[in-house]
């Protein structure tokens, strides 16, 4: 039940995150890798949404550190 709830939140708030990237402020532990899956369907693959984060946030490499703030584009 609570996986059902989960899914239509994520997808019922399409629309309204489609129009401006959210703001991400990266906190202790945080990965590209685990917030892609947080903004990842079950049966999605994360790749290209880490891919994504990277390009809207120019990062170079994979490595994020505590206290930096992530622009998560519409597609994420």
């Amino acid at each position: 039940m609570a996986a059902v709830l989960a899914l239509a939140l994520y997808t019922g708030s399409g629309a309204v995150a489609e129009s401006e990237p959210v703001h991400y402020t990266v906190a202790p532990g945080d990965t590209l890798w685990g917030i892609a899956i947080e903004h990842t369907a079950p049966w999605e693959d994360p790749r290209p949404k880490v891919e994504a984060i990277r390009e809207a946030n120019d990062l170079s490499g994979y490595e994020i550190y505590p206290g930096m703030s992530l622009k998560l584009p519409s597609s994420v």
